[in-house]
């Protein structure tokens, strides 16, 4: 049953019937299946399941790992759909507090990110921005030389 459902995304009945099926699993069950369908060859999938991720997914614990899988990526273009997938459960403070943490220890993950989260974050919370301050003095504390040139050019194109 599960196998049909996938093979008819992304229509949008087939997105509903999953998010159906994966509310009546248990919370640890519905979430490694959702981790299964993040990691799926198909990006048809992959897209369907960041789209669910707010329908179905409660735990924040669950949120921060499957918003640490898009920043560890480090695709500038695909940043946006993770974070607004995981963003309608843990808000802007805790999205952006724990950006703050992952910038001290990878902070090249956020480098990707950058071109997305700001616009994003002026947009739709501009009273965090002071956040995102910070996290700019934390990745130019912490990030490798190799790319600081990258980071002075992104900081440039996006700035606070």
């Amino acid at each position: 049953m599960l196998n049909n459902i996938i093979n008819k995304l992304p229509d949008g009945r087939a997105e509903n019937e999953l998010a159906h099926y994966l509310r009546k699993l248990p919370e640890h069950e519905s979430s490694a299946l959702m981790e299964i369908l993040l990691k799926h060859n198909s990006d048809v999938v992959r897209e369907s399941s960041l789209r669910l991720i707010p329908r179905v997914i409660r735990d924040r614990s669950v949120l921060i790992k499957f918003l640490d899988m898009g920043l560890e990526k480090k695709n500038a273009s695909g940043a946006k759909p993770w974070i607004k997938a995981t963003v309608s459960g843990l808000g802007y403070k805790k999205l952006l507090q724990h950006i703050k943490k992952v910038a001290e220890t990878n902070p090249d993950w956020i480098l990707h990110a950058w071109y997305q989260l700001v616009p994003l974050v002026i947009k739709e919370a501009p009273e965090k921005i002071q956040y995102l301050q910070e996290i700019e003095k934390i990745i130019d504390a912490h990030l490798c030389n190799e790319l600081k040139g990258s980071w002075l050019r992104t900081k440039e194109a996006v700035p606070i």
